[in-house]
């Protein structure tokens, strides 16, 4: 299965583990793979507070 078709894969069945550790170790050792090192700076951090925290709302019937 190339990468593409075990990516759709493991996005429509979210519950398969192995299939996600598959994925997961092609990513890390496949050459074409962009990474970035580093982490997220504060603006980022924030960004993704924000967004955590919309989401949980969401579900929990809340708005802000």
């Amino acid at each position: 299965m190339n990468r593409k078709a075990l990516r759709d894969y493991v996005l429509t069945h979210r519950e398969d583990d192995e299939a996600l550790r598959v994925y997961m170790d092609r990513l890390r050792t496949e050459p074409d793979v962009k990474r970035s090192k580093g982490g997220l700076n504060e603006e980022d951090l924030a960004r993704l507070e924000q967004v955590i925290k919309a989401a949980n709302d969401r579900t929990s019937g809340k708005h802000s």
